[in-house]
């Protein structure tokens, strides 16, 4: 059961932050340490108020302070470390002055963290926090032994300020998620008065829940009508864009329906209530909008996971640093390293790359009358590649317009025969009788006695102005007239014949013939232009003749469809691997709208439409069709952007903090950034209402989904770019920039080549081999080369140490052994994309290809080694350049090579049996590890 936090209502990923009990309170459950400090802090005010007009929050009261201390810390610190001539008494002094400032910086935002560090470890937690806090002991530990002893740095007020924007950073962090949840809350607020007028006419403010049906509410010129209702006084202009999309203004006047959240422009109005105060249709509206948050995407479980496995690794890095650094320049040096590390890296920022976009999308939906039922289906609809529209109801408007009626009576009789039709026609609900209600004119008559005939028509009994009863009949006619002679007669004087053809007599005979057409909704036309400048195809599903729904316009019609045809259609597209979209509101498009990829139902449709669908749709504007489509696709652009950069952020900051490049404080700057950038580009995902220039295609399905296996072998080969550079700042004996530039240009190198490898939709077999070769391949050659020099610098000019040895006749084989398993394990495990289905490839990949890597290594090294120079480290980089390009173009060579002589002896009908069986033998192994072929 997911759980939402209760300081940002995000979705709780894992177990969450716990609060401490208050009385008669249980603990408060948070989605970070950021909710955790805002959210207690607002708990503390609410259980122990304040007797002043204004408070702030505890929280803010205690960052206030320590901004405070620490910047005469600084200034303290900045005084003493400018002279080197001080007093060590003075020093002494001024620094047990900062040490004493910091202890209470560390009481006023350390302690809360503390606090919350030994509650997640009573539950077997380790988070983040605590390898925070670890590293704050040990610089304290670090500077108090310095402030003791008299010597070594001291950095007692840089405590103070990792505090600070720690504490700050996860506190932006939360106000970034609570800020992009509260639009629909704020929406909310403003609607939860109503202005209610009594008896007497006087007007109180009272809780909307407290109007009940049958209430008056009065509604002044710019607010929002906080009722749904029919308004009984007032006449002016009103936006329904909120609740209906249009984005023009309208006019309503007495009599007309209205929904709680239009706004008056111009008038005052008084409106009664039809529903309760807390059943109106907003209230749906906003409750299917909080639902939906708390139902996210798939990539976000991917991104949870992501950082559930970041953590692990971040801990071994940050060990990894401290035990590099301890060993070189000794353990207070280590302590700041980690520090570092830990500090840069941020998982905060993958944990908000998802749900604040997905948040936003569904509030920029819901603002345009666009409800969905989950999160996923703002995924789902980014791939969408395709619409179906049904005709009646949803293309067309609800209602018939009538378009030709010819009458046996002229003049005056035909006036009052018209009014008596519409008389009937009132008594009836059916969407046919609504044209003829507008026929009514001043004349008097009454309606007796009313009968419904289903799939048939009506009769009414009705008396005239005179005091006569006449039998009135309108349906179907052939219903009216059997023979069909009349009608026929009727029907030549009708000038507009498409249409449903309605027949009415009077008193037993045939009196008269209407023709009523569709009329397709003013969006239809723009919407279906819309999706044609963006490339979208779309078909139009109708029970109705095709005949019918061209007429209309509507080309690539598909008529005279059974509910299960129209079923069967959309599964038809979807077994060719199409993604469409359905959009209808009637009973013959439930099973549609269930099968569909995608699924609209118009607000106005049937309770069994509605409850196929995925999205439900308030307003008739049927533009937001693709608009929605555009603002989806962006939505989750902005997902893979943000996951990207924070992947790509974490390994850049990760590896400068390692090589000693980054300070703690510029390392807690760089966190705080990360995720502000990643909550501003977060909440500015929109499209424009007229956005013809958002022709960006569907996102492919693969990429929508999120693939963790492709992320994985990104992060394997990342990790080999990372070990090639730290072996060779060891095996060459670098120090200071040199090593750091070493390791940085190959981190940034590899993370940026990893990226692009993985990203790409196509890559080429040859070109993903080689990719294997220079990462995988290339850190097992390095490992032996190495093991080859017993782990030792090197002390041959960097020339390669098996090739030098050979022609000593000393055999050291780790560097061409270790290159074969790794270049193997890449072409098995972490290949972009299956091997080419090409008869024995296979064989002659893991044959050939190995010796022409093995062979191709050795020349490239001899060739290297015959070029004279006096550094070591041109040395090694000409035999490690050598021998990597050797290696792949042995591969490339011996591969084609193998094959091609394989095929040829195979049209000579000269290949052994024993190579069949080889071939399929590595085939079976494949096939049963699963892995590409």
């Amino acid at each position: 059961m997911s759980r939402t936090c209760d300081y940002c209502k995000g979705l709780i990923s894992g177990k969450g932050y716990q609060g401490r009990p208050w009385p008669n309170t249980p603990p408060a459950n948070y989605c970070c340490f950021g909710c955790l400090s805002l959210g207690e802090a607002d708990l503390a005010s609410l259980k122990q108020p304040s007797n002043h007009s204004w408070k702030l929050d505890g929280f803010s009261i205690r960052l206030g302070v320590s901004l405070f201390i620490i910047g005469q810390s600084m200034i303290f610190g900045l005084g003493i470390n400018l002279h080197d001539d001080t007093p060590r008494t003075v020093k002494l002094i001024v620094h047990g002055i900062i040490l004493a400032a910091t202890l209470v910086v560390v009481a006023l935002l350390g302690w809360p963290l503390f606090r919350n560090t030994l509650s997640e470890l009573s539950r077997k937690r380790i988070t983040v926090e605590l390898l925070f806090i670890l590293t704050l002991v040990g610089a304290m530990a670090a500077s108090l032994q310095s402030f003791i002893s008299g010597s070594g740095p001291i950095y007692f007020e840089v405590v103070s300020v990792l505090l600070v924007v720690y504490s700050l950073g996860k506190a932006i962090g939360a106000r970034s998620r609570a800020a992009a949840l509260a639009s629909s809350r704020q929406w909310a607020k403003e609607l939860a008065t109503s202005r209610l007028v009594d008896s007497n006419g006087r007007t109180r403010n009272i809780p909307v829940s407290e109007v009940q049906i049958g209430d008056r509410v009065e509604v002044h010129p710019g607010e929002s009508f906080s009722v749904d209702g029919v308004i009984r006084e007032g006449t002016g202009f009103v936006s329904e864009a909120a609740v209906r999309g249009e984005p023009f203004a309208v006019v309503r006047r007495q009599g007309d329906q209205i929904l709680a959240g239009t706004i008056s422009y111009d008038a005052l109005f008084r409106v009664e209530a039809t529903k309760p105060g807390k059943e109106r249709q907003i209230d749906r509206l906003l409750n299917a909008v909080e639902e939906a948050k708390s139902k996210p995407l798939s990539v976000q479980s991917i991104a949870d996971r992501l950082t559930a496995i970041f953590l692990p690794i971040l801990l071994i890095l940050a060990g990894g640093t401290f035990a590099y650094w301890t060993s070189v320049a000794g353990w207070q040096t280590g302590t700041f390293r980690s520090m570092s590390v830990l500090l840069v890296a941020c998982p905060c920022a993958l944990g908000l790359a998802t749900p604040i976009v997905l948040w936003s999308a569904l509030g920029r939906l819901a603002e345009r009358g666009i409800v969905v039922q989950s999160g996923d289906v703002i995924e789902r609809l980014a791939t969408a590649d395709s619409v179906l529209f049904d005709k009646t109801g949803t293309l067309t408007e609800d209602r018939y317009a009538l378009t030709d009626l010819v009458t046996t009576e002229k003049g005056v009789k035909r006036q009052e025969l018209l009014s008596w039709l519409g008389a009937v026609q009132q008594k009836s609900d059916h969407p046919v009788a609504r044209p003829f209600a507008e026929l009514i004119t001043g004349s008097d008559v009454n309606v007796l006695s009313f009968q419904t005939f289903s799939g048939r028509g009506v009769r009414a009994i009705i008396r005239d102005a005179s005091g006569e009863q006449h039998e009135v009949k309108i349906g179907r006619p052939e219903w009216l007239d059997e023979k069909g002679e009349i009608l026929f007669q009727l029907e030549s004087q009708l000038l507009h014949r498409e249409g449903h053809k309605i027949a009415f007599s009077l008193d037993g005979a045939v009196a008269g013939l209407a023709v009523l057409t569709e009329r397709l909704r003013d969006s239809a036309s723009d919407t279906l232009e819309s999706l044609q400048r963006m490339q979208i195809p779309f078909e139009v599903l109708t029970g109705d003749r095709t005949e019918r729904a061209e007429a209309l316009g509507l080309q690539h019609s598909l008529g005279n469809l059974l509910p299960e045809e129209k079923q069967s259609h959309i599964q038809r597209l979807i077994d060719k691997g199409r993604h469409p979209i359905m959009i209808g509101d009637g009973v013959n498009d439930a099973a549609a709208l269930k099968t569909a990829h995608v699924s609209f139902a118009m607000a106005s449709g049937t309770d069994i439409a509605l409850g196929s669908s995925d999205a439900v749709m308030y307003t008739t504007d049927l533009r937001v069709i693709p608009w929605a489509m555009a603002l989806s696709r962006e939505a989750m652009r902005v997902v893979r952007r943000n996951i990207f950069r924070a992947t790509a952020y974490n390994i850049l900051g990760v590896s400068l903090a390692a090589c000693g490049m980054l300070h703690p404080i510029t390392a807690a700057l760089l966190m705080v950034f990360s995720s502000l950038l990643v909550a501003w580009s977060s909440v500015r995902i929109g499209v424009p209402a007229n956005f013809d220039h958002c022709f960006a295609p569907p996102i492919p399905v693969a990429k929508a989904r999120f693939d963790l296996g492709l992320t994985l072998k990104m992060f394997l080969h990342m990790a080999a770019f990372f070990g090639q550079a730290w072996m060779a700042v060891r095996m060459l004996e670098l120090t200071g920039t040199a090593a750091n530039l070493v390791i940085l240009g190959f981190t940034i190198c590899g993370g940026i080549l990893s990226l692009l490898w993985s990203n790409q939709k196509e890559i080429g077999h040859d070109l993903d081999m080689s990719f294997g070769m220079i990462s995988l391949g290339n850190f097992g050659m390095l490992l032996g080369w190495w093991a080859d020099n017993s782990f030792q610098p090197f002390q041959n000019l960097g020339t390669c140490e098996c090739v030098e040895a050979m022609h000593r006749g000393v055999f050291k084989p780790w560097m061409w052994l270790l290159m074969l398993m790794f270049s193997n394990l890449a072409m098995l495990f972490a290949a972009r994309r299956p091997h080419p289905n090409l008869r024995y490839h296979r064989f002659a990949m893991f044959t050939g290809g190995n010796v022409g890597m093995v062979l191709g290594m050795f020349a490239g090294g001899w060739l290297a080694s015959r070029i004279v120079t006096d550094q070591i480290q041109t040395g090694a980089l000409l035999s490690f350049t050598g021998m990597t390009l050797g290696m792949i173009i042995g591969m490339w060579l011996l591969t084609r090579i193998t094959q091609e002589s394989i095929l040829w002896m195979l049209s000579l009908r000269r290949i052994p049996g024993w190579l069949r069986t080889a071939d399929s033998a590595s085939a079976e192994f494949l096939d049963t590890t699963g892995l590409p072929k």
